[in-house]
């Protein structure tokens, strides 16, 4: 994907990946940022910090399947860079990526050869700055990725706004 940028962006990825030595070269090297998906105090504080970096106009990348399979299937998309985008007042822009499932094998740190293809698709407007327009996001970008991935749908989790699952102890 990196290769496929007209210039250069921000990438998020999941902290664990530091704990690998060649992903953490790796990513550090290209300038990425990483978010604490264990730590919820410290999730806010980085949801925080990259829509700061969102609304100074510094482009950012996130995925928000949050992790990496070898089975075939779009999974359920986490609710981060849509509450960002949608609060910042930024397109969502969608990118399907291809073929990556054969060339990073779950589980394996080596590349194989092979043809990934990268398609970037018509930026989405949020409709608004609240929950609901961050679901909209979402709910537009997966439904365009899954166009485009030819993969099968492995289903949408439901999400309870932050204000409700405070109430309900979730």
């Amino acid at each position: 994907m990196l290769a496929a940028l007209p210039e250069p962006m921000c990438f998020v990825a999941k902290r664990e990946l530091l704990d690998n030595f060649v992903s953490r070269i790796y990513l550090t090297r290209i300038g990425t940022e990483f978010v604490e998906r264990f730590d919820a105090q410290r999730g806010v504080e980085d949801a925080g910090r990259f829509a700061e970096m969102v609304r100074a106009g510094r482009p950012v990348i996130m995925f928000p399947e949050g992790t990496f399979r070898r089975m075939p299937g779009l999974l359920p998309f986490r609710m981060g860079a849509f509450v960002i985008a949608a609060q910042a007042g930024v397109p969502v822009v969608p990118v399907t990526v291809r073929g990556t499932r054969s060339i990073l094998r779950e589980g394996q740190w080596l590349f194989r050869r092979g043809m990934i293809s990268v398609a970037f698709s018509a930026p989405i407007e949020p409709t608004g700055t609240d929950w609901n327009a961050a679901v909209v996001l979402r709910d537009r970008a997966r439904e365009e990725i899954l166009r485009l991935c030819a993969e099968p749908d492995l289903g949408e989790e439901t999400v309870i706004p932050p204000k409700q699952a405070d109430k309900t102890g979730s």
